[in-house]
């Protein structure tokens, strides 16, 4: 038996040894408030072979029965491809890289997670591929479309045309290929929408990464199924980005009182950075999507993250480097910060929401440049060390929201 032969049959015995599914335990969570950390759900396992390595999550033991727990970890691997990779790997013995890495989060009964591969993913020559989805944790089911919406063509029609006419020509210049249409037959669930996981020969970055793209879920809120009951309610969303707006002085009370304590802590859900954090890990592991841009209090960063869309790292301009620079501030031009939606919550509305503000500016249309936004007002709550900035348009509708410290 050759060298390559051996390699296989030790790679298959450890990886189906790594997959032994565990006997009988608690039931999957019902509600997004159930579901706690992915960390608390999910073990990582893996392989590795010289330099090439792969890591993928596992449901814990004691997390599901012995049934459901196979069921979704055998969901995972194939929905990832990590049988796939695993084979890929006992042939890169006489050269050749492959990293596969994941990332996920639970939401309610929901485990949405992405799996990115890196390197000789399918021959010699190096690719960037996206694999991942969503799988019930209560049967190991596949989450889909239908599950989602009252109408999968009309929602799925929607998001692409959100795509194509609104982010595609912002985004185009700054791809290498930027083919949004058909959408691709993989995504995910994440805090501020859905994502959509390309191939690279239709989508990539400058950085020859394959790419994702965001629908924010304002763009199909009128279209999700919210039934009792349903996906849609047990994942949370009407608590997460304004689909739901407070109409009771306690729904306003509770509201205000979680934007500010987020604010407090630095936190802008859906986006993967905090406030005082130190930048150039989050620049390594993310990558630059474009040259920082110089506004007036300092640098604006834009990520390839998928978490990043749309959204901006604020830190100083001290220097030309940055890597002792920190994350001062957060900025959202899309999507939703709890119930406040870019582009559609007038400044009335969270008056009424957070009360008057501690202090306001007013920005004509060469301070607007400076900032790197459009002119109007804009509004600072302090909360806690830090402070909200809720910028608005010259309609009184928000622009965009900043936290900062």
């Amino acid at each position: 038996m050759n060298l390559r032969k051996i390699l296989c049959a030790a790679l298959s015995a450890l990886f189906l040894w790594i997959l032994v599914p565990a006997a009988w335990g608690a039931g999957s969570p019902e509600t997004a408030e159930e579901a706690g950390s992915v960390e608390d759900w999910f073990e990582e396992k893996g392989l590795s072979l010289g330099e090439s390595s792969i890591a993928y999550p596992s449901l814990r033991e004691g997390r599901a029965e012995e049934s459901v727990r196979a069921a979704v970890n055998d969901r995972i691997l194939e929905d990832g491809g990590i049988r796939d990779y695993a084979a890929r790997l006992s042939l890169l013995v006489s050269g050749g890289k492959l990293q596969v890495s994941w990332t996920g989060d639970v939401f309610g009964p929901v485990f949405s997670f992405a799996v990115a591969a890196e390197g000789a993913v399918t021959g010699p020559r190096p690719d960037y591929v996206w694999t991942g989805g969503n799988v019930d944790l209560r049967d190991g089911q596949e989450v889909g479309l239908e599950a989602l919406f009252t109408d999968p063509g009309e929602a799925r029609e929607r998001m692409a045309a959100y795509l194509e006419e609104t982010l595609a020509p912002e985004l185009s210049p700054h791809l290498r290929n930027s083919e949004v249409t058909p959408l691709p037959e993989r995504f995910r669930i994440l805090e501020r929408g859905l994502v959509w996981m390309y191939p690279s020969d239709r989508l990539s970055t400058l950085s020859d990464r394959a790419g994702e793209l965001l629908v924010p879920w304002q763009v199909v809120r009128d279209l999700l199924d919210v039934r009792e009951g349903g996906i849609v309610s047990l994942l949370g969303l009407e608590d997460w980005m304004g689909l739901e707006t407070p109409a009771t002085a306690e729904e306003r009370e509770w509201e205000a009182a979680r934007i500010r304590d987020a604010v407090a802590r630095g936190e802008f859900p859906g986006i993967p950075a905090r406030l005082g954090e130190p930048l150039q890990p989050l620049t390594d592991r993310y990558r630059l999507l474009t040259d920082p841009d110089v506004y007036i209090s300092g640098r604006l960063f834009a990520l390839e993250g998928t978490g990043f869309q749309q959204a901006y790292l604020l830190t100083d301009y001290l220097s030309e480097s940055w890597e002792n620079s920190r994350v001062d501030g957060i900025r959202a031009d899309a999507g939703s910060f709890f119930c406040l939606s870019v582009g559609e919550t007038a400044r009335e509305d969270w008056l009424a929401l957070l009360g008057e503000p501690d202090h306001s500016i007013v920005l004509d249309e060469e301070q607007a440049e400076a900032h790197r936004t459009v002119a109007g007002i804009r509004d600072y709550y302090i909360c806690g060390e830090n402070r909200l900035q809720l910028q608005s348009d010259g309609q009184g509708v928000l622009a965009c929201v900043i936290l900062a410290e």
